[in-house]
């Protein structure tokens, strides 16, 4: 069966449209991405090419079968509730697992898919409730410091694509919407962890879905399986700490650990400690060292008003052992499309603006 004959129509902005229909429509009206994607889903063709955003190493493409993508859009709607009828916001790139999995659940589940231009602001084109949608942090953030009114259009709302900070956490506290922090990777098809930030169930860490079972290797790292998405279990370099009750928390990455004069410090934990001193977003990364092997550093995206009260600050928040040695400034992170940043690119833009050699 294929999936025209399985999904006749799709709504897209309140009109519904047949299947075959909708691949006639122009792309100035749904989008070029959106009506390239449709005509794979719509083909004979029993799987899709997804691409991994590219944040934790290089781009690549891999090939997806439809129906484990549809038993990863079955789990989000059964856990949210959604039902035919219901609103999703699509404003991520399709060109994405995310963006696409989105339009897969509005393709099974029966849901108006509100499509959008994806941008740093997407609710500014939006004048209705949305029972469902998906942001990255830098999203979320925007949208929370622009102040508008636009939020309370909002029901729902899963935010992936890069860590959500002890900020923007704070910030969500006391929003009109509830707000879930995800945890996925292109591999898993979108998300298969969720992590309630807000409101009377509230949680400090993710909760698998149902099908989903947590492990750690020998490494500590994260090994997820994946009932009707993957054949073998997921290997990552995820550091996690993992709960009696199957519930876990992620640290940092292990490939990011810096191993500076045999004390092992994750970048990422150093990062939350001290992230709330600053209006900007920061990195912990490490510069070759002769004796120390590896030496810890601080990056501040932009310009740092009073370096020198920063740096007390910083020593008062951070242990012994993760004080940076030296403090550097970039104008620009490098970020993927879903701005999380690229920290193997980070020092690479302080050996170019001759900063570090």
């Amino acid at each position: 069966m294929t999936s025209s004959s399985k999904f006749p129509h799709i709504t897209i902005n309140h009109i519904t449209y047949p299947g075959d229909e909708v691949l006639q429509l122009s792309e100035q009206l749904i989008g070029a991405d959106l009506k390239r994607f449709l005509a794979d889903w719509y083909s004979d063709q029993s799987y899709i090419w997804v691409q991994t955003s590219g944040s934790t190493g290089t781009p690549k493409k891999m090939k997806v079968s439809k129906q484990a993508m549809l038993v990863s859009a079955r789990r989000t709607l059964n856990f949210f509730g959604l039902r035919p009828g219901m609103s999703a916001l699509l404003c991520l790139p399709v060109s994405y697992i995310a963006g696409k999995m989105m339009v897969v659940r509005a393709l099974l589940g029966g849901l108006d898919l509100v499509s959008i231009e994806p941008s740093g602001y997407p609710l500014s084109s939006v004048s209705e409730a949305i029972d469902f949608a998906a942001f990255t942090p830098m999203q979320m953030i925007n949208e929370i410091q622009s102040a508008g009114s636009h939020l309370s259009y909002l029901k729902k709302v899963i935010i992936g694509g890069g860590k959500v900070s002890e900020e923007l956490d704070r910030q969500l506290q006391g929003q009109p919407f509830e707000a879930y922090e995800t945890y996925g990777m292109t591999e898993s098809l979108s998300h298969i962890a969720l992590r309630c930030i807000n409101g009377v169930n509230r949680q400090t860490a993710f909760e698998p879905l149902d099908g989903v079972k947590i492990q750690a290797d020998d490494r500590g790292c994260l090994v997820a399986t994946v009932a009707g998405i993957t054949d073998e279990p997921i290997v990552t370099n995820d550091l996690l700490e993992l709960r009696h009750d199957g519930s876990f928390i992620i640290l940092g990455r292990e490939d990011n650990v810096i191993n500076s004069g045999g004390i092992k410090i994750l970048p990422e934990r150093v990062e939350m400690k001290i992230q709330h001193l600053f209006s900007q977003s920061i990195l912990i990364a490490s510069l070759p060292h002769e004796k120390l092997g590896q030496q810890i550093i601080l990056v501040v995206e932009g310009e740092i008003a009073d370096s020198e009260g920063l740096y007390e600050a910083i020593m008062n928040n951070v242990g012994k052992y993760e004080r940076p040695a030296h403090i550097y400034t970039v104008p620009v992170f490098p970020r993927t499309t879903s701005g999380k940043i690229i920290r193997r690119e980070v020092i690479q833009t302080l050996r170019d603006e001759g900063k570090v050699f």
